[in-house]
């Protein structure tokens, strides 16, 4: 993206040419927003779309290679990405009859449910496939008459490899594995959610039983004896290098990994160097992932025949091909140019799981962000990492605090908003070596029916309704009338457009050197460095503002949901500095009806 302190850029502001949907903009101390609306049925028509993760190279010259590379690999430093606290395994099998001969119960208020090829080839013709709650059998197969058809996968059965029904009764999606594929080599699996450290319950999501069966990088295992008094399980190994042999865990457990001193190594390349582990705990062996890069998948055969409740997050893999479980379709293109770093980031959280919410019947609650690095990749990162945990963390206290009222909810999620936003600001400028990085943020969270919407800096949000741009968000300029005043009262000063006549922003994360923070007193020690490492004088805005001219409160606005609306686009202004908000729907549109499989609706 364009550097703020080098160039300044003009952006021209558009709502379209009808009568804007007027939306409730408010801060840290405005009204309380109105009262939600009762969550109802939204339509999701969502194919294949052009913004998807492609396989590498050779992946798109074959079909897939036989075990499923569910994300690249990322350096040892980042971060795990965001799971959702919530349980899995065992507990979310249905012992009774799920669905079948209940299409009179009343289907109204239940959602769709989107899955997504978590990687595509050139032979996928599409990519991403509603499943609705209306039909009886959502089934998985290569045959077009199947609800998700998937010819390029030579090895999934024609008509229902696996199928996903919805039951009304408990509100619903459960994946059934075709019982004809039990015993063949190719079947379908669930993506073991990795253990949390400290957590005893996670670890004992997945018991093992006789006749269980798990995949571990390209190789299958089964189950084939567990003595209990001397607590013993023989492992064998069905596919892979080391098809053929036996494992025998005692109750001391072992693990499975890439390295040799894992008590099953077997040198594959897509293990982790400590991939899973086998746990023995109150007579009964578990199956852990522990935090692998391409997963551990547990099969739906023997003890886990049983229908698997889906949530939106989880991954499934039939055959060979894997989907995740969205609420919506997305698509995401990025382009770092000339820079030495890629400065910018996003983040796409299906569900944050925020338990406050779903207690009042809010639920999923989606979560969205792009944020636009300048001077750097450290604020971006650092946001991109920090800010939807914030959100979850003041969301749920404000809602211990307060009580829960869905009247209340609107105020809620504006208020921890506008904390988690000033939250990670002041955390970043007290806790980076490079505090003087700066990012932009632009954010979506879909709560039920009720789309909020919270930015600072220049990246926008739009949502396209029948066909018209509408303006989610406000750019923060200091062109912008009252941030030029605010800058002034606060005895900044604008040159050329510019705050102090050189940050092209007047809202961001970062930027310390406009701010007023303590970090002197917080941090001993503390080093500013420009982009080239070099050290520069420390000046304490404190002693020459009355309070910071670049601040981190987000403007929030509110919009319900219509069957009206098709897509909401965020981007930074490396877009919209070339596009109008409704040139920039327009090509959306226009790319939609040449490639209709490319449609990205509700």
């Amino acid at each position: 993206m364009e550097d703020r302190r080098a160039h300044a850029a003009h952006t021209v502001i558009t709502v379209g040419t009808e009568n804007p949907v007027p939306l409730v903009h408010t801060t840290a101390t405005a009204e309380p927003l109105i009262t939600l609306f009762s969550p109802r049925e939204l339509v999701l028509d969502s194919r294949c779309n052009a913004g998807d993760v492609f396989g590498t190279e050779i992946e798109q010259r074959t079909r897939r290679s036989p075990t499923i590379i569910l994300q690249p690999r990322v350096l040892a430093s980042r971060p795990l990405p965001f799971v959702p606290r919530r349980l899995s395994g065992r507990s979310r099998l249905s012992r009774n009859d799920v669905v079948g001969g209940q299409a009179n119960v009343p289907m109204t208020g239940f959602l769709p449910i989107v899955l997504k090829m978590t990687v595509q080839t050139e032979q996928d013709l599409r990519t991403s496939f509603v499943l609705s709650p209306h039909l009886l059998d959502n089934g998985i197969g290569r045959a077009a008459s199947n609800a998700v058809s998937i010819p390029a996968d030579k090895h999934m059965a024609e008509v229902n490899h696996a199928v996903v029904r919805f039951d009304p009764q408990v509100g619903g999606y459960f994946i059934l594995s075709n019982q004809s594929t039990c015993n063949a080599d190719i079947g379908t699996y669930i993506r073991l959610t990795p253990c949390v450290a400290g957590d005893v319950v996670s670890t004992k999501q997945w018991p093992l039983d006789v006749g269980c069966r798990f995949r571990v990088g390209k190789s299958d295992f089964e189950v084939i004896a567990i003595v209990g008094e001397k607590p013993s399980m023989s492992l064998r190994v069905q596919s892979g290098k080391l098809a053929g042999k036996t494992y025998l865990f005692d109750a001391a457990g072992g693990t499975i990994g890439r390295s040799a001193d894992n008590t099953i190594h077997t040198g594959d390349g897509e293990l982790s160097r400590r991939h899973a582990a086998v746990w023995f705990d109150d007579g009964m062996f578990y199956l852990q992932d522990i935090g692998s890069t391409n997963a551990t998948f547990m099969r739906l055969c023997s003890a886990y025949s049983d229908p698997y409740r889906l949530e939106i997050g989880d991954q499934i893999l039939v055959s060979q091909t894997c989907f995740s479980v969205n609420r919506f379709d997305f698509g995401v293109c990025e382009n770092m140019g000339a820079r030495k770093h890629m400065e910018d980031a996003h983040t796409i959280i299906q569900d944050l799981n925020i338990s406050g919410l779903s207690a009042a019947g809010i639920s999923p609650q989606s979560f969205f962000g792009v944020f636009d690095g300048h001077g750097g990749l450290e604020a971006s990162q650092y946001v991109n990492d920090h800010l939807h945990k914030n959100l979850l963390c003041h969301i749920n206290n404000l809602c211990r605090d307060n009580g829960m009222n869905v009247d209340d909810v609107h105020s809620i999620i504006a208020r921890g908003l506008t904390c988690a936003f000033e939250t990670t600001d002041t955390d970043f400028l007290k806790t980076s070596s490079r505090p003087q990085a700066g990012s932009t943020a632009t954010t979506v969270v879909i709560a039920g029916s009720t789309i909020y919407t919270a930015n600072v800096g220049d990246s926008r949000t739009v949502l396209s309704r029948n066909g018209r741009g509408i303006r989610l968000s406000n750019d923060h300029k200091p062109s912008r009338p009252d941030e030029a005043q605010r800058i002034r009262d606060t005895g900044g000063f604008i040159i050329h457009g510019r705050v102090m006549g050189e940050l092209a922003v007047s809202r961001a994360f970062g930027d310390c050197e406009f701010k007023t923070y303590d970090a002197y007193s917080s941090q001993t020690g503390l080093r500013l460095e420009d982009e080239h490492g070099v050290e520069q004088p420390m000046i304490d805005p404190s002693e020459i503002l009355k309070g910071p001219l670049v601040i981190s409160t987000p403007e929030i606005s509110q919009v319900q949901i219509t069957e009206h609306d098709e897509f909401i686009l965020m981007a930074s202004d490396g877009l919209f500095d070339v596009f109008e908000d409704q040139v920039a729907v327009d090509f959306i549109r226009s790319i939609q009806m040449i490639h209709p499989s490319c449609n990205l609706s509700w």
